[in-house]
């Protein structure tokens, strides 16, 4: 037998699970987020609920925190989170539900690139340190590039710029109205053997 000799090694990963690889996000909190890029003229950071969906993340709402910011940073403070805790819990059924949901931290970058700064990576630290299992963060700038990082700390993996799509909604408003002109315009026709 020959002595063993190093090869040309193919590093792959092979998930025994199902792990989320993308985020979709709705219009409701697409829009809001551009709108925050869009507005502010320096840094500003935001939350949102966030969902595990098989092999994506669904980002459904997004909240405006009271914030301190500058041309370079901001950041999340235990005032603000208590702030949003308070409203959420005052004004919806929900609240509850929305706050065990909050699992997304996105902020702007304004013009600089998408690449988290150090103080990005200290500030998931601290929903690690907070019992989360996993975790979303969204950077975003004016030049109109979004990344998305997905923290998935019980497992030990980061995913890095994972792709994203606006999440595909539909409005049931109308469901009664199309089922009425359904019955009135659809006829089955018998089957001729």
């Amino acid at each position: 037998t020959r002595p063993f000799v190093a090869h040309a090694f193919e590093r792959n990963i092979e998930f025994l699970e199902t792990v989320p690889r993308m985020v979709h996000i709705t219009q409701e909190a697409y829009s809001r987020m551009w709108h925050f890029v869009d507005i502010a003229d320096e840094e500003v950071g935001w939350l949102g609920t966030a969902y595990r969906l098989g092999g994506s993340v669904l980002i459904k709402e997004v909240f405006l925190l009271h914030q301190e910011v500058s041309g370079t940073r901001t950041e999340i403070s235990t005032e603000g989170i208590a702030r949003l805790s308070s409203e959420l819990l005052s004004s919806r059924e929900d609240g509850v539900d929305a706050l065990d949901a909050l699992r997304f931290w996105g902020h702007s970058h304004v013009r600089m690139g998408t690449s988290p700064s150090g103080q990005d990576d200290s500030q998931m630290d601290m929903f690690k340190d907070n019992g989360c299992t996993w975790f979303v963060r969204g950077i975003l700038n004016k030049l109109g590039r979004m990344q998305f990082d997905i923290f998935l700390w019980d497992t030990g993996v980061m995913l890095r710029d994972v792709p994203w799509a606006i999440h595909p909604e539909v409005d049931y408003s109308e469901r009664e109205d199309i089922e009425s002109e359904i019955k009135e315009k659809v006829v089955s026709s018998p089957v001729v053997v």
